[in-house]
């Protein structure tokens, strides 16, 4: 499968000798929806000029309009697959024109998610892969988990696999770090391709936490080698003063992520009102009414966390918050208020805490027509 992050643009190109323009037919779907017939859209273009024969068109926007991440559901097991909205599958076909007759070059199928690649990184190229990690398994500490157990609230990653053959087999293994346990957990005998949600620790190894686990996950085309993809580290974190906060968001890979936030928060409720003078209904008016009165009632709450004390590669995953489009705490939409981040470091700041200023995103007067 060949993957798109559709935050940033793809770009299709057609660029022969002799043409003196081009089109592209764009076919999106989603999985469990059958492939479209005729095309979703449909883009052309004449040749700039004659010396600049190279048409260019930017597909993602196109694409991104069929996705849509609203929240996680969280998982105790990873026999699970996420939501269809949470990617999409689309085809592009080529077309050159050459004397006013359109030539088919070829056509190409993509998987788009909801991710965006660097500057550094330059065009995007789309990533030819049968199995992509959606998150950096390298950030080892944005994998601590809250001692207080609830299967409802088991922080998951996002794995998308291609399988070509009912024999192809992805496996996720838990061992625990006391008394060697493992669960190995396997999927198989299907086609497609599948965004699977895997718990970062499988909730009957211990149900109180008292020891991490390491989670392997591998991949074992049929008739290939088993190739390891990540070997992750989790473990527990006591936290007996403050309530821990579950933070969800769809980070650069496009697949979802949570942070949980440790420490001392601070809520807050903002209210915008317009205020009016009053006529009053007669020369001898009732004093209980009062002369002003407030209209257009809006309320809106915020919050200011703290993330408690973190390793100093946290800052690439606040970076993913920060630049994130859709964000949650404890299952509530937020938009993230922190616009500058002072990115710190062990040699500099020692223990390493941020605060993070958050809005919930609704008004808290129900206005919704």
């Amino acid at each position: 499968m060949k993957v798109v992050k559709v935050r940033s643009p793809f770009m299709i190109q057609v660029n022969e000798s002799t043409q003196i323009g081009s089109k592209i037919e764009l076919f999106i779907w989603r999985n469990g929806e059958t492939e479209p017939t005729v095309p979703t859209y449909t883009l052309s273009k004449p040749i700039p000029t004659s010396n600049q024969r190279l048409t260019s068109y930017n597909v993602s926007n196109f694409v991104k309009e069929y996705i849509e991440n609203i929240a996680p559901t969280y998982v105790n097991y990873p026999a699970n697959n996420e939501t269809n909205n949470n990617y999409a599958r689309f085809k592009v076909k080529r077309y050159w024109n050459n004397a006013g007759v359109y030539t088919l070059l070829d056509t190409i199928s993509y998987v788009g998610i909801n991710g965006y690649s660097d500057y550094m990184d330059g065009l995007q190229v789309a990533e030819d892969t049968r199995i992509k990690l959606l998150f950096n398994p390298t950030i080892q500490n944005n994998y601590q988990i809250q001692t207080t157990y609830s299967p409802n609230t088991i922080q998951y990653l996002n794995v998308l696999v291609e399988f070509l053959d009912v024999d192809d087999l992805f496996t996720v293994t838990y061992n625990r770090l006391s008394g060697g346990y493992s669960a190995p957990v396997n999927f198989n005998g299907v086609t497609g391709i599948y965004l699977f949600k895997v718990p970062i620790t499988l909730a009957k190894i211990d149900n109180n936490f008292i020891k991490g686990s390491n989670m392997t996950l591998s991949f074992l085309p049929d008739g290939g080698s088993p190739t390891v993809f990540s070997n992750i580290l989790t473990y527990p974190i006591e936290e007996c003063k403050y309530t821990p906060v579950l933070c969800d968001f769809i980070n650069s890979y496009g697949g979802w992520q949570t942070l949980t936030l440790y420490k001392a928060q601070t809520n807050s409720l903002q209210v915008k009102k317009e205020s009016y003078k009053l006529m009053p209904e007669a020369v001898n008016y009732n004093t209980l009414k009062g002369q002003m009165k407030s209209f257009n009632h809006s309320a809106t709450k915020s919050i200011k966390i703290n993330t408690g004390f973190v390793d100093e590669n946290y800052s690439q995953v606040l970076t993913d918050l920060l630049l994130s489009e859709t964000i949650l705490l404890d299952r509530k939409p937020v938009k993230i208020k922190t616009e500058s981040l002072e990115l710190k470091n062990v040699l500099k700041d020692k223990l390493i805490n941020y605060e993070l200023d958050f809005e919930y995103a609704y008004n808290s007067l129900n206005d919704v027509l």
